[in-house]
């Protein structure tokens, strides 16, 4: 009976800690997210007094200073039923989604917890808990980087480099094993620092090589040095292998989002951000999941299923069929 009393008594607690953390992080990934408007309104200006991330908030249509109660995140716009106070115009529905999703990733970060749990026996894992402020970071700086990409077409230096050089010095050095690890015989923070280069290396150097390869057969730009800083930096966080998963992840929802895109704006031009984003995202949350399906489970599974091989050809040719059309489309449109 008190071992019952006594897990009961620990389940409550246990439970109570979580609730009261992803609520904590919830509520702190919405302020995030509404930081993060003003870097994607404000980072892209050619003004260098309007790319100032400083002072109060501005109205975008009239310049009258935001109130403190109509800048709540995500509440305020719907308090606001959408319309600015000061002179009723519209607010743009892509702050509160931006702060709503903000929000939404780190309650993910809180109950995931890729790189262990923050807290061990009621004790707070150190290590743990940095990693834990690191992958906020690294979710804060894809979601800026994914807007602005989508809506002015660049990966701003102010956010790639910085990012790069925060993934090879301070997470490695603050967070050990936070980048993994390439060697046992090295202090776990110089085993992390290398571990962090490598995957910066990684992550710079495959997309650099496919700039430039696409540049000397297609006598055009398939990819810009943007994306090239960007895979840098999301390397430094992840290590070289969640770079190259990261690479792969963004070429197949990449691959799948531009053809919807094509169709359903007829714009030729996608953005590749945004999918690397996605994929980094997925390789955070799920790398050990997505590793085991490929190199294990669906291996298994085409050795072991005879429907494998139609199934495959059949997909393959779906594929093709929606390409032709697409250019097909294209041309017609053209």
């Amino acid at each position: 009976m008190l071992v019952f009393a006594l897990d009961w008594r620990w389940w409550v607690g246990s439970t109570m800690w979580s609730f009261v953390f992803e609520t904590g992080a919830a509520a702190f990934g919405a302020c995030v997210g509404s930081f993060l408007n003003v870097v994607i309104h404000r980072l892209p200006q050619d003004d260098p007094r309007a790319r100032s991330l400083g002072g109060r908030s501005r109205c975008p249509q009239c310049g009258a200073q935001i109130a403190w109660r109509d800048n709540v995140p995500v509440f305020g716009w719907l308090l606001l039923r959408g319309r600015a106070r000061c002179c009723g115009k519209a607010i743009s529905l892509r702050y509160p989604l931006v702060e709503a999703l903000t929000a939404a990733l780190f309650v993910a970060l809180a109950v995931k917890q890729p790189h262990g749990p923050v807290t061990v026996a009621g004790a707070i894992d150190w290590t743990a808990a940095l990693s834990f402020g690191f992958d906020a970071a690294f979710i804060a700086f894809l979601v800026a980087c994914t807007f602005i990409d989508w809506d002015h077409r660049i990966l701003p230096d102010a956010l790639t480099i910085p990012f790069m050089i925060v993934g090879c010095t301070v997470v490695a050095l603050a967070a050990p094993g936070h980048a993994g690890s390439i060697a046992t015989d090295l202090s776990p923070a110089m085993d992390s620092l290398l571990a962090a280069l490598l995957g910066l290396g990684a992550g710079y150097g495959l997309t650099l090589a496919i700039r430039v390869g696409a540049r000397a057969v297609f006598k055009k730009e398939a990819m810009g040095l943007g994306d090239v800083k960007f895979m840098g930096a999301i390397g430094a966080f992840l290590g070289w292998d969640g770079a190259l998963l990261t690479f792969f992840l963004g070429c197949v929802v990449g691959a799948v989002g531009g053809m919807a895109h094509r169709v359903v704006t007829k714009d030729a031009y996608v953005p590749f951000g945004p999918f690397l984003a996605i994929g980094a995202l997925i390789t955070l949350f799920f790398k050990s999941n997505v590793v085991t399906l490929l190199f294990e489970t669906w291996p298994r599974w085409q050795r072991s299923s005879p429907m494998a091989m139609p199934l495959m050809l059949g997909a393959a040719l779906l594929c093709v069929l929606a390409l032709f059309l697409l250019v097909r489309r294209g041309r017609a449109n053209g």
